[in-house]
């Protein structure tokens, strides 16, 4: 009796460490981080996006239609740390090319960052996310004929990041380090048509609510971008995904 009662609390106890180990992995898993998150301080809001491989993060306040701050990149995962690298930052330049290494936990939808005032509330998991990840414009349409840019990812870079339901778009140089203009909020995916709805934008703080409405398929792999701009005028254009323009190692 004793050997089999010493068997099943072996047995429990066996149990408890793989469940324990199980949460742990899932918590920290780097893909638990994706998606887009969230914290609120007085009137500011600041949403970071994470993709498979890049990443965004915004502060701005909506009511008074004002741009903040913004800064980005490429992350990995080392050690069990986040390893941020910067590609632009509209504050302070200097840090572009720099790394920041942070420990990160996810505890009931709260993402905890080292560096951060706060913990980042979940908005979404990157689902449904028909056009999530990172793009690059490399084009436009004239009668559905589609002309390339020669050198769309270096040095001006032009990218649109999007999780499941928010998106940010950015314009920088990686040579000479320049912020050039940003702009993001809410999107969904209908029917072929892909819906803007702005929270911040550099260019003209006017656009700030406006909802705009495109039409959108993919061609070749590429997404074609068709509508109106929120300043005006006829657009059509065309992205890729980056990892496809990354160069080869």
């Amino acid at each position: 009796m004793k050997k089999n009662i010493t068997g099943s609390y072996c047995s429990i106890i066996l149990l408890f460490t793989l469940a324990l180990l199980s949460f742990t992995v899932k918590k920290d898993n780097p893909k638990s981080v994706q998606g887009a998150w969230q914290y609120v301080s007085g009137k500011e809001q600041t949403v970071i996006i994470i993709t498979p491989q890049v990443f965004s993060s915004a502060t701005y306040n909506i009511s008074e239609k004002k741009f903040i701050s913004s800064y980005g990149g490429t992350w990995s995962v080392k050690d069990d740390k986040l390893v941020l690298k910067t590609e632009w930052n509209s504050i302070d330049s200097a840090k572009v090319g720099t790394d920041w290494v942070s420990s990160f936990s996810i505890t009931k939808n709260q993402l905890s960052l080292n560096g951060l005032p706060k913990k980042l509330d979940r908005l979404d998991d990157g689902t449904p996310g028909e056009l999530a990840g990172a793009w690059i414009i490399t084009g436009s349409y004239t009668n559905d004929q589609v002309s390339k840019r020669r050198s769309p990812f270096y040095p001006r870079r032009t990218m649109k990041i999007l999780s499941g339901k928010h998106f940010q778009w950015i314009a920088y140089n990686v040579v000479t380090k320049q912020f050039i203009d940003t702009g993001g909020g809410t999107y969904t995916t209908e029917n072929g048509k892909y819906t803007e709805t702005i929270h911040f934008f550099t260019k003209t703080a006017e656009s700030v609510g406006k909802s705009l409405s495109f039409d959108y398929s993919f061609v070749n792999g590429d997404w074609r971008h068709k509508g109106q701009k929120s300043t005006g005028g006829a657009m059509d254009e065309c992205w890729t995904k980056r990892e496809l323009l990354e160069p080869k190692q």
